[in-house]
């Protein structure tokens, strides 16, 4: 069956978050900029899976649900797309991703224990670690401003490890889109091995990489590394509503914990729908998945060259899976300083206060919601934004046309 990704699909008004007016307002300034920023995309998920959840809805009874078979059936998906050999008693299934290393990230660690997080970041880790209580450990990442490609940087990590219990890891990363091979993996493990740190790797893009991934946790475990991979089919289907994730541990200590944790909490049982639409994702959809990624290659290909030809001042950072990439927009950055200078009001960190500057002038200037890299990591990151290229290649045309005018505009007002 062929997919169609150029479909157009109207999210307004349909509960998502990332369409939302208000939720956009306050990360840009305005309500009517066109939203690229929440990592959930704007494609139906597969008719496959949509048929299943139909019919689970007409059965119009949504009683205490019972499933059996979802251990198994992740392991066949590890299998199938990564050739990785998952035993059923390491699989814990979870409520959700963010759910699962909160819960993981309580029970490995103590209050004031230190625990790394590699920067940039998706910021929800650094939230974890100071709901907790304890002591962020922060691992910014090495950036090339001439090649615009951020790698490890090992001399800080090992120098981290010696202070620290845990690392939350991402791979892929996000927001970076950096894929890490399997030598720099066990060098990872390796060093937190030697430290008696654990590793809580994060997955959840792990599908949607454009070559082969290599999952942390067999690699953990040839070097003696104790680590947890979770993984998620939220943003590989595009069913992130639908909160259901996870949790592989070797280690019978940790896995027996997060149940009990799980048990004690009321928090072990994932629901009618979400466990009905990820069984049939996991069952169904990887032939539309196989379909999605040379789109999505296809669109960063787009941005990419629309970039290097109409907009040299900014520079894509170019990932190797999901949908979502940054942009280094530091070129560009004394013009907005200047134009928010100009025009204090509309800028007025007031009225997003989930923005900062160069997500307010994406959205004042352009019309495009992104996320704005202080989000990411502080002022450090403050010349990016992450823009989100799971849609329809017609919008990301239109928009980075209405990208180019907002530059022009800077150029020919505040350039002497």
């Amino acid at each position: 069956m062929q997919y169609d990704f150029d479909k157009e699909v109207n999210r307004k008004g349909s509960l998502s978050v990332k369409w939302d007016a208000h939720a956009i307002k306050s990360i840009c300034g305005v309500s009517d900029a066109e939203p690229f920023w929440v990592a959930d995309m704007d494609f139906t998920a597969a008719p496959e899976i949509m048929d299943q959840v139909v019919q689970t809805a007409k059965s119009g009874v949504y009683g205490y649900p019972h499933f059996s078979g979802t251990n198994k059936l992740f392991c066949e998906w590890a299998k199938k797309r990564h050739n990785w050999e998952v035993e059923e008693k390491d699989v814990v299934i979870c409520m959700g991703m963010l759910n699962s290393i909160a819960l993981l990230t309580d029970i490995l660690t103590d209050e004031k224990d230190g625990i790394i997080v590699p920067m940039p970041a998706y910021q929800p880790f650094v939230r974890i670690v100071n709901n907790l209580d304890r002591t962020l450990l922060r691992w910014p990442l090495s950036y090339d401003k001439e090649a615009h490609k951020f790698s490890l940087d090992w001399e800080k990590y090992e120098q981290l490890c010696k202070q620290a219990k845990l690392l939350i890891f991402c791979s892929p990363h996000n927001p970076s889109g950096l894929e890490f091979s399997p030598g720099e993996l066990e060098r990872l493990c390796r060093i937190a091995a030697d430290n008696n740190v654990t590793i809580i790797c994060d997955e959840i893009h792990a599908d949607l990489s454009f070559g082969k991934h290599q999952p942390l946790l067999p690699i953990a475990q040839n070097v003696g590394c104790k680590a947890i991979t979770c993984m998620a089919p939220s943003k590989t289907f595009n069913i992130a509503g639908e909160h259901y994730s996870v949790a592989i541990i070797e280690d019978e200590g940790i896995r027996k914990a997060l149940k009990k944790r799980m048990s004690q909490l009321f928090i072990s049982e994932t629901s009618f729908f979400s466990t009905t639409t990820a069984m049939s994702a996991y069952r169904y959809g990887y032939d539309w998945l196989l379909q999605l990624i040379p789109y999505l290659q296809k669109n960063i290909a787009f941005i990419d060259g629309f970039c290097n030809e109409k907009i040299p001042q900014l520079h894509l950072i170019k990932p190797k899976a999901s949908f979502i990439a940054l942009l280094d927009c530091s070129e560009i950055l004394p013009l907005v300083e200047a134009d928010a200078k100009a025009n204090p009001d509309l800028y007025n960190s007031e009225l997003s206060p989930g923005g900062g500057l160069l997500s307010r002038f994406f959205g004042i200037r352009a019309k495009v919601a992104v996320n704005d890299g202080t989000w990411f990591g502080g002022e450090d990151y403050r010349g990016f934004v992450r823009f989100n290229y799971g849609t329809q290649r017609s919008s990301i045309e239109k928009a980075f046309n209405r990208i180019e005018q907002a530059i022009a505009f800077l150029q020919t007002t505040y350039t002497r």
